[in-house]
């Protein structure tokens, strides 16, 4: 008896968090009751390759700009009558809107969605969110990574039942990519000494404030312990502001601006720690594979009036995030505490579990 056909939509084969979730969902999912494969709207890329390599197969429609979602409709539609396809599922909001339109009506599709609603400022992109809601009233179930992101979804494409479905990690694969590199020749090549205490700092560089009080914290922090290491990774608007606040702290030799697409494997296996300061929702992706390679992650947090923050969140004027910094390289206490609560954090994205809750839901 064959298995379901399983098609995953994606908006393009290109390297992101998305296309990774897929690949790691892909690795388990063709070895259980059904049989994935992935269609491609948009160009080829790097995921492509990784895909194929797991021996699953890929469709290509090739389509982009302007008039793509018109031709993407019909053809995704073909598509999936020829192959006998009997779920869909999106985690893109262009490929999400596209599988919506074009699915039979016997076709089941599952959607993830993980932007947040005000990102869809161009004309494009709106006229995106108003076919989204033209296809959220066909067939479709509507699910999101994270708790607390269902109303916005609710509301949004005007849908009642939205589920909880956290996205997945190979937690032992991550620990073995992380401890199989050299860690030796990657310090050489940041330059780090063996007194050298090197964490890292995920940032987009858009919030200004937050980003000078965490460079103000880090030069007392380094006052204290000169072989600290500040290591950010991200690009946006403020940058030049931080190069030019770091210099003006004299930091230049202890501030590594790592740009936004590192090595990030080789980069966790000689890190003491990750600090998540960005203006995405939720944990990072890369904050959750730190915490799976067993590595101390506190998340930057707005500093509030009264109360005690969560063990696992670093905030405060300069002096506080200092010592909160300090304690993350150097107190062997809150380190194990924060590795403690990491392990339990992501032990629900662990891709055995996620895998067969998509599976049960796909099979229902």
């Amino acid at each position: 008896m064959s298995r379901p056909l399983l098609l995953y939509v994606l908006d393009s084969l290109e390297e992101n968090d998305v296309g990774d979730q897929i690949a790691t969902l892909l690795g388990r999912l063709s070895r259980s009751r059904f049989e994935p494969r992935v269609v491609a709207l948009g160009p080829e890329g790097p995921l492509g390759a990784r895909i194929r390599e797991m021996k699953v197969t890929v469709h290509r429609l090739e389509v982009s700009g302007a008039t793509g979602s018109i031709l993407a409709v019909p053809r995704l539609r073909r598509l999936v009558v020829l192959l006998k396809g009997e779920i869909l599922h999106a985690f893109q909001p262009w490929s999400g809107t596209v599988a919506q339109l074009a699915a039979p009506r016997a076709v089941r599709v599952f959607r993830t969605i993980d932007d947040p609603p005000g990102s869809r400022p161009t004309l494009g992109l709106r006229l995106g969110a108003l076919l989204g809601r033209r296809a959220a009233a066909r067939n479709g179930r509507f699910f999101v990574p994270r708790d607390g992101m269902q109303e916005g979804v609710r509301e949004r494409f005007r849908v009642q039942e939205v589920g909880v479905v956290p996205p997945c990690l190979d937690i032992t694969g991550i620990r073995e990519r992380v401890q199989s590199h050299r860690r030796e020749e990657t310090r050489l090549r940041l330059g780090l000494s063996a007194d050298h205490h090197a964490v890292v700092c995920l940032t987009d560089f858009t919030d200004r404030p937050l980003l000078d009080g965490i460079l103000e914290g880090f030069a007392i922090a380094r006052t204290e312990r000169p072989g600290v290491r500040l290591l950010l990774v991200g690009s946006g608007p403020e940058e030049g502001a931080a190069r030019w606040q770091a210099e003006e702290l004299r930091l230049d030799d202890s501030v590594v601006f790592m740009g936004p697409s590192p090595e990030k494997w080789s980069l966790l296996s000689v890190c003491e720690g990750l600090v998540d300061a960005g203006s995405w929702p939720g944990w990072s992706r890369t904050s959750m594979e730190a915490m799976a390679a067993g590595l101390p992650v506190v998340r930057h947090v707005p500093e509030t009036d009264g109360g005690t923050p969560p063990p696992d969140a670093i905030s405060g004027p300069p002096l506080q995030f200092a010592r909160r910094f300090l304690a993350l390289v150097r107190d062997p206490g809150v380190r194990g505490e924060l590795v403690r609560l990491s392990a339990e954090r992501i032990r629900p994205h662990d891709v055995a579990v996620v895998a067969e809750r998509w599976a049960d839901m796909y099979g229902s």
